[in-house]
């Protein structure tokens, strides 16, 4: 049965109330209800997970444990908003929240989906992608306003992981035929997922870039790719 649904539609109505609340500046409540929007994709990510053809698969321990990170991250990110004198101390532990559950997605598919047996070209080649687009990441900093500053190792670490999971999960979806639903789906959530951190990229290191249009387009991709990853796990065979 589809009883996710119920935690997803719930997460994505009070989306729109967080939003809200987000644009008009009201920052403690923003990162509240924020936080329970979150929680949702997590509750979502359970249920599907556990509604599935086959809960005891171990992909979906990985999956929630990147998306108990997220959470995580989520809640560090906006606290920087609220404690302005440690706010590089919270940007740095919101990315590393976002880092290790890159990691641990990353994990469940080397553990669950991917084949080494395989041509080594389906690794390799996300590798490359991965350290090209973080080199293209860091030379943003050289040609536009953007400002990484005391930031810069982290975004480095941080991109590398970005990348390499959004293109790993695509070519072994290429591998696999798209073929999986669950494995498809993370795929593509990846990806709305990579497109909320290149808007995420210039609110947080650039002037001019941190008014509704990009609060809410940040928020709606990242909260689509998470509660999709949440989704992802109901296809498990």
């Amino acid at each position: 049965m589809y009883y996710w649904l119920i935690p997803l539609i719930a997460g994505l109505l009070l989306l729109g109330v967080f939003l809200f609340f987000r644009v008009k500046e009201k920052r403690v409540t923003a990162v509240i209800i924020k936080g329970f929007v979150s929680l949702l994709f997590i509750v979502t990510a359970i249920v599907a997970w556990q509604t599935s053809n086959d809960p005891s698969n171990k992909f979906g321990m990985f999956v929630l444990i990147g998306l108990f990170f997220g959470l995580l991250g989520d809640i560090l990110l906006d606290v920087k908003f609220i404690l302005k004198d440690r706010e590089l101390l919270f940007t740095i532990l919101g990315f590393l929240a976002f880092l290790f559950g890159h990691f641990s997605y990353i994990s469940g598919l080397f553990f669950t989906f991917f084949d080494f047996s395989r041509n080594i070209f389906y690794i390799l080649l996300p590798a490359i992608v991965s350290v090209v687009l973080m080199v293209v990441t860091l030379l943003l900093e050289k040609f536009t306003a953007i400002k990484y500053q005391k930031m810069k190792p982290f975004v480095i670490l941080y991109s590398i992981a970005l990348f390499f999971c959004t293109t790993v999960y695509i070519s072994t979806a290429f591998q696999t035929g798209w073929s999986i639903t669950t494995l498809d789906i993370m795929a593509i959530s990846l990806i709305f997922f990579a497109l909320s951190d290149l808007i995420l990229n210039n609110t947080y290191f650039a002037s001019g870039f941190d008014g509704p249009g990009f609060i809410i387009s940040n928020h709606v991709l990242y909260y689509l790719a998470q509660f999709a990853i949440a989704a992802s796990l109901f296809f498990l065979m």
